[in-house]
């Protein structure tokens, strides 16, 4: 062979070597290159070494930096998910406690309209607008008590029945 072809078979069996195919045909070229040889000797060298990779200055710090910061996402993204149910549950308790309830179907709402427009409800009088006000004087109200002596008065009998059983 003459040194082109065989520059050429050599960058040949480079080429398959380098995308992992067979050599095929020129395997037999391989084994007498020594070139070619050490070529296809390569991967499994590189494969046999095996060292550990240093990760480098200041890993620890990268590492406890990032841990970190996931840590604050998921605690940002938990308290916003309790604030948004808290929220949707307090909406859904004041639609509950807010809405009107549906009329009944089995009630004739002809008859209901008419108890609304009853014409026999007449607005409440003067006097009776003051008798209100005068029992709605809350103040007044909180200072009265009872009489005890009306109260006292029918449980008599009965402290009379307990002294006998219950020794002071």
């Amino acid at each position: 062979m003459t040194t082109t072809s065989t520059t050429e078979t050599c960058e040949t069996v480079a080429e398959r070597v380098a995308l992992g195919e067979s050599l095929g045909e020129l395997a037999e070229h391989a084994t007498s290159c020594a070139r070619c040889k050490l070529v296809v000797d390569m991967p499994g060298k590189l494969g046999a070494t095996r060292h550990e990779v240093d990760p480098g200055l200041g890993f620890a710090a990268r590492m406890t930096v990032g841990a970190q910061q996931r840590i604050q996402t998921r605690r940002r993204r938990r308290v916003a998910a309790a604030l948004g149910t808290t929220v949707a549950a307090g909406l859904v308790g004041v639609l509950v406690l807010t809405r009107t309830p549906a009329p009944s179907s089995n009630v004739n709402t002809a008859s209901t309209e008419t108890k609304v427009e009853d014409p026999k409800l007449e607005p409440a009088t003067d006097a009776e607008l003051r008798a209100l006000v005068d029992l709605a004087d809350v103040h007044r109200s909180a200072h009265l008590s009872a009489n005890w002596r009306q109260i006292k008065k029918p449980l008599s009998p009965y402290r009379k029945l307990l002294q006998g059983v219950i020794t002071p």
